[in-house]
């Protein structure tokens, strides 16, 4: 008989224990979790919690200590989503966990179970296959949670990449890149960058293009252009508009290529005004930047080239280096500048037939 057990987070002293156990998992460098953000699914009261049921499980040891933890999510489809998992390097605990975790998603009538996503698209997903320091919106994961997962019958459904660059400088010209941002300009389009005080505009012409490019991806869950815009705004006090690219043609918004300075997990830390001096700094600083986002209509081939030669520009003149990030394998995207990638990520999404 295992002497691990598991239940449904209800009391605020289980949801307390769900929260702080990340912290006792990982250390300060390395933890990515966003405590108010999951306070917010544990309340039901974020705006990814709509039309979604949630269902938090803690696994505790003979101890009364808890070992694993996770939520799981359900839609009107016929996937079981899990997230926010955690647990200790022990095969008992994460198969008591998943275990117990399936058994429910059979009862709400599910066919597969798919994961790690927390929530949703929206938020966080998918398991980093390495366990370096994390760059800002990366998922940050223990190295052996893929294999505590392939143990219980999971397997890989979906692969994706991050690609280093080193400092840009004059070698990263691409003469291909470049005819394709001329093209671009000699056909129409009109290059800029969003002010920040009319943010929510440019979220309004994003959103959209955003949808059309990843509605087809794991996890996605449509959201209105109003939820979109309150996820979103926050955006506008950590970017840089510098490294945030905009292309319009007759009025529309075609394409969109967000960079961010890369933060690390100091977004993820409470607010205080110490931290609120380090952003800052960050910000005004930055000497590495991540392409988290970027969506291309269909119908404007070379675009993405186009976008990301401007990219290249800026960061020549700022002397930084980039990280093209979460990049799905096969995509187009992840083979801009491949002569000059450093390093590479990878990452992975699992499921299991129920």
């Amino acid at each position: 008989m295992s002497e691990i057990n598991v239940s449904i987070v209800k009391k605020n002293n289980d949801k307390e224990l769900f929260l702080r156990f990340p912290s006792k998992v990982y250390d300060d460098k390395h933890i990515m979790q966003d405590k108010i953000f999951e306070r917010e699914v544990l309340e039901n009261t974020n705006i990814l919690c709509k039309g979604v049921k949630t269902v938090p499980l803690i696994a505790k040891n003979k101890n009364d200590e808890v070992v694993a933890r996770c939520l799981l999510s359900f839609y009107e489809d016929d996937t079981a989503y899990i997230g926010f998992f955690e647990c200790i390097n022990n095969s008992e605990a994460a198969k008591e966990l998943l275990t117990a975790g399936e058994s429910i998603a059979r009862e709400e009538g599910k066919k597969k179970i798919l994961g790690p996503i927390d929530l949703s698209f929206w938020a966080r997903y998918r398991f980093c296959t390495s366990e370096d320091l994390p760059y800002i919106g990366e998922p940050a994961n223990k190295v052996y949670y893929k294999g505590l997962w392939e143990e219980n019958g999971f397997k890989v459904s979906e692969e994706y990449i991050s690609n280093f660059f080193d400092v840009a400088d004059e070698s990263f010209d691409s003469e291909k890149a470049r005819k394709r941002l001329q093209s671009a300009k000699d056909e129409g389009y009109v290059f800029t960058h969003p002010n920040v005080d009319d943010f929510e505009k440019y979220l309004r012409d994003i959103y959209p293009v955003l949808i059309e490019g990843y509605k087809d991806f794991c996890g996605f869950k449509m959201i209105s252009e109003e939820d979109f815009v309150k996820l979103y705004s926050q955006l506008k006090m950590v970017i840089d508009p510098e490294t945030v690219f905009l292309a319009y043609k007759d009025g529309d918004l075609k394409g969109f290529l967000i960079c961010l300075p890369d933060y690390g997990n100091l977004l993820c830390k409470a607010r205080t005004p110490e931290l609120l001096l380090s952003v800052m700094n960050v910000k005004s600083h930055a000497k590495r930047y991540v392409l988290l986002y970027m969506g291309i209509k269909r119908d404007c081939l070379g675009l993405g080239s186009a976008l990301s030669q401007q990219v290249v520009d800026s960061l020549k003149e700022k002397k930084a280096s980039g990280i093209s990030a979460l990049i799905h394998s096969g995509k187009a995207s992840g083979g801009y500048f491949k002569d000059k990638i450093k390093e590479q990520r990878k990452y992975v999404m699992l499921e299991k037939m129920l």
